[in-house]
């Protein structure tokens, strides 16, 4: 048996690097995913997987598991102007029933994926161990040099993948050089109870005035809160105190939702500050290293891409690395595959990116062009229900721009829309 020396390592075992592993791993290659904490019980940034990520995981076979993961569907997205309901978007049709999106617990889906991984002998999971730099010989990436809690270890394999999120140190260690879009906004992030009726919160957005809340109903019967704020003003509002800052939230909100949230237990509640960050590096690739999700493209909170993106990219990966890697092959054929996974996800990476540059720029501002908008929405809407559109920026965020299906699978490739233009 081929020793872990002649495989693959990955390097953080979020949604990207996990699926890719477990991708890799049922195809018999050699796979050590290298995980820097011991668990995944921590709080994470954004948990929505959009329907073409569950399309995605069940053409893998992974459905009946994600089931298993606790999660709540979301199946109406309700748009609120200036506290009023402007429009709801139902998820019917077209797809959207049997592919809700899911607010899902994180932790228990990265669980699942390194569990399913373990059933390979080919796969390890390194946890606790923290990559320090890349081993570069002659111009090559060849391994890892990495800290466990006991020493150092020299990590080495035929192919290195970065997929350790937008603070990626396989990245940093590499040299490669990320521009960032500069992002006007920050998130309060903010857990309360849900209310009495657990059927009132799905997903409810609040704009207006130049302000934007979100409110999610998640797994464990709570109520999230994200607080859209202008970049460099958490400050001033973390100084005002929890009890304040709970009620400047509640003036945007409908008066239901406002009560809620002033009757919330200030002592209980702990917010805090999620930095967005849209980057996307010059390169995803060197001899050697192919960097993956965050680490190559970092996506703002705008659509809930995030877990997405991070999907696809793997899917991609592994589509194009598993028939190379599967039979013997050279460093040199390697690397030239790693061009050609970058070039099939970037054009889909930028046109998301493009799309979520726009929303923050409008509704953050006051202005009388942003106002007219709004007006206009909300006169003609007036408390409307339409169904999810299948195409569009909505219909991009939902599916995906580009086809992206896993090649040992035909199952669903006519269950998403053909067309988001």
């Amino acid at each position: 048996m081929k020793t872990f020396e002649e495989g693959v390592i990955v390097v953080g075992a979020g949604p990207t690097g996990a699926l890719l592993s477990y991708l890799l791993a049922k195809e018999g290659i050699q796979t050590t995913l290298i995980e820097r904490h011991q668990d995944f019980s921590r709080e994470f940034r954004g948990e929505v997987l959009m329907p073409g990520g569950c399309l995605n995981l069940e053409q893998i076979g992974l459905g009946p598991d994600l089931e298993n993961v606790p999660h709540v569907c979301i199946p109406e997205i309700n748009v609120y102007i200036n506290r009023k309901p402007a429009i709801s978007i139902a998820m019917k049709g077209n797809g959207y029933d049997k592919y809700p999106p899911k607010w899902i617990s994180q932790p228990h889906f990265l669980e699942m994926l390194v569990s399913k991984s373990a059933e390979y002998e080919n796969f390890r999971l390194l946890r606790g161990v923290k990559v320090r730099d890349l081993i570069n010989k002659d111009g090559h990436i060849i391994g890892v040099t990495a800290d466990s809690e006991i020493k150092r270890n020299r990590i080495f394999g035929k192919l290195v993948i970065g997929a350790d999120g937008r603070s990626s140190i396989t990245r940093a260690r590499s040299g490669i050089v990320a521009k960032q879009d500069p992002m006007p906004m920050d998130i309060v992030w903010i857990k309360i109870p849900q209310l009495e009726k657990a059927d009132d919160v799905t997903l409810n957005a609040y704009v207006g005035g130049g302000h934007l809340v979100f409110c999610a109903g998640t797994y464990d019967g709570q109520i999230q809160i994200g607080f859209v704020v202008k970049k460099g003003t958490y400050k001033d509002l973390r100084d005002l105190g929890v009890a304040k800052l709970l009620a400047l939230i509640s003036k945007f909100v409908h008066p239901e939702m406002a009560r809620h949230i002033l009757n919330v237990s200030a002592e209980e509640i702990k917010p805090f500050l999620l930095s967005t960050v849209s980057d996307r590096v010059d390169s995803w690739h060197l001899p050697g290293l192919l960097l993956l999700g965050d680490a190559a493209h970092t996506a703002s909170p705008v659509g809930a891409q995030g877990i997405n993106l991070g999907i696809r990219d793997a899917i991609v990966a592994a589509n194009h690395l598993i028939p190379i890697l599967s039979k013997p092959s050279n460093l040199n054929d390697i690397d030239a595959i790693l061009e050609t996974i970058e070039k099939e996800r970037l054009s889909e990476i930028k046109s998301i990116q493009r799309i979520q540059s726009f929303p923050p720029k409008l509704l953050l501002k006051n202005t009388w062009y942003s106002k007219l908008i709004l007006s206009l929405i909300s006169t003609f809407s007036r408390d409307m229900t339409i169904l999810a559109p299948i195409n569009g920026p909505f219909a991009k965020f939902a599916w995906g721009v580009s086809e992206v299906f896993w090649n040992n699978s035909q199952q669903a490739k006519t269950s998403a829309p053909k067309s988001f233009d």
